[in-house]
């Protein structure tokens, strides 16, 4: 699958208002199969919005989404829902259904309107829930069950319709060490092996680094960026999006490398301790 978009913007209201849009250049990309895209950014510089205006459960204001050349606005909306997998920010449930239950929703585009979940449909369910390491919990109900707990569960209801494109936001939010791991090793390994696209908006840049192909960056009054992450993740860069003074730095150990951005605010002065 390749999947893009063209001069995309978005403002809120009605009416024609692009002076006040979103975004302050049009957002373009071109995602083919098995990369991962990061988007990157601070509060408030409309990240989550991207997303729903890829997936159509916005409408772009200005451009179009296209997968494989086609206009999302054309495609019958079963038919992008089995294709695309979106996987908002987990909240609370205020319904007790069990995790069981809410990743067989996941089949929703495969099961018709009065059919009952078949077997088939409750394996690949325990089966999602088991590649992200919560299967003991199928059970358990929603609002039983830790944030982290529950955005997992979020991440296994999109696997398991078995999507082309994951569209994750904050994916790693509420988690802990341990299972921000498992998620970023589950979606490289979804891209890598499976040729499964990925999307994610992030919050950390050391995700970025260990993930991403390719990074959109946006910011108030500023352009939006995309490109490779060597080229867009530079410390100049960082600071003018972020407004934070960024040390990039590079570690290798035997065969692994690993990049990372500190803040040097976080650093302690030596003349301190002298």
């Amino acid at each position: 699958m390749k999947i893009e978009v063209k001069d995309g913007n978005f403002y809120y209201g009605k009416h024609d208002k692009s002076a006040n849009s979103l975004y302050q250049t049009d957002i373009n990309f071109t995602l083919h199969s098995g990369e991962i895209m990061a988007i990157l950014g601070p509060n408030g510089a409309g990240k989550t919005t991207i997303l729903k205006c890829i997936t159509g459960l916005l409408s772009w204001k200005k451009g179009q989404t296209y997968i494989d050349d086609g206009a999302l606005s054309n495609i019958p909306y079963k038919t992008i829902w089995k294709r695309f997998g979106y996987v908002p920010q987990a909240h609370k449930m205020v319904f007790g259904f069990t995790l069981e239950e809410l990743v067989i929703m996941g089949r929703a585009p495969y099961i018709s309107s009065f059919a009952q979940p078949s077997k088939k449909d409750r394996d690949a369910a325990i089966k999602a829930l088991d590649s992200v390491g919560i299967a003991h919990l199928a059970k358990r109900s929603c609002n039983e069950v830790s944030g982290g707990e529950l955005q997992l569960a979020l991440i296994a209801r999109t696997l398991v319709s078995e999507p082309e494109v994951l569209i994750l936001d904050e994916p790693e939010s509420h988690l802990d060490i341990k299972k921000q791991i498992v998620i970023l090793q589950t979606l490289k390994k979804l891209a890598k092996e499976k040729g499964i696209s990925c999307i994610i908006n992030t919050h950390y840049p050391n995700h970025a680094f260990y993930l991403a192909d390719r990074i959109l960056m946006t910011a108030k009054e500023r352009d939006v960026l995309f490109g490779d992450v060597q080229e867009i993740m530079t410390e100049t860069r960082m600071k003018e999006y972020f407004g934070i003074e960024l040390k990039k730095m590079s570690y290798q150990e035997e065969n692994y490398r690993i990049e990372t951005m500190v803040p040097l605010d976080l650093g302690i002065k030596l003349n301190d301790y002298c």
